[in-house]
């Protein structure tokens, strides 16, 4: 005799898990700001809530924070790339951020690489997003790496969403 059993899960991503998310990006950027004085409180809060918008409408692909001189990322850079519809059973802790870096003569940054749902969104939802942040983007190119590659290191998840945090290694 056999048995067959069906076991479904839904779990809806709701504001409360952006928030968690972007939260866990903003504690990494602190350590940034630790460690190379740099970005200011004022930025940490507008990249959260940027953040925060974008991910509670499923429209950023990924977003790079960190040092850029020439226009290129330095090693002092994180990639969060946005996870959905994985298995993700991976909540790590924010940080491990490295320090020591060499960022003479760079500047923080940021750039986003937005999705197919962004180009779906009203120019109201976009201006939302817009002003949670207090900022606004400009369009441009995803700058390269100074030298090195991206190496995974840490998942960050809730809702059944995530994002996966890279950084960058020259080894």
């Amino acid at each position: 005799m056999s048995s067959s059993y069906t076991y479904n899960e839904t779990e809806s991503f709701t504001v409360a898990h952006a928030k968690k998310l972007a939260s866990k990006v903003a504690a990494d950027l602190k350590r940034f700001q630790r460690f190379y004085g740099a970005p200011l409180d004022l930025w940490i809060g507008q990249y959260e809530r940027e953040l925060i918008e974008l991910l509670k409408r499923d429209a950023v692909s990924e977003v790079v924070y960190g040092f850029k001189r020439q226009g290129h990322w330095t090693e002092a850079a994180v990639r969060y790339k946005a996870l959905a519809g994985r298995l993700l059973d991976i909540d790590d802790d924010p940080g491990r951020v490295r320090p020591n870096l060499d960022v003479l003569g760079a500047s923080f940054t940021s750039f986003r690489t937005t999705n197919s749902n962004f180009a779906k969104l009203t120019e109201k939802e976009r201006k939302e997003i817009e002003d949670a942040a207090g900022f606004s983007r400009v369009l441009g190119s995803t700058p390269p790496l100074e030298s090195g590659h991206w190496v995974e290191d840490l998942t960050y998840a809730a809702g059944g969403r995530g994002l996966g945090r890279s950084s960058v290694r020259t080894y």
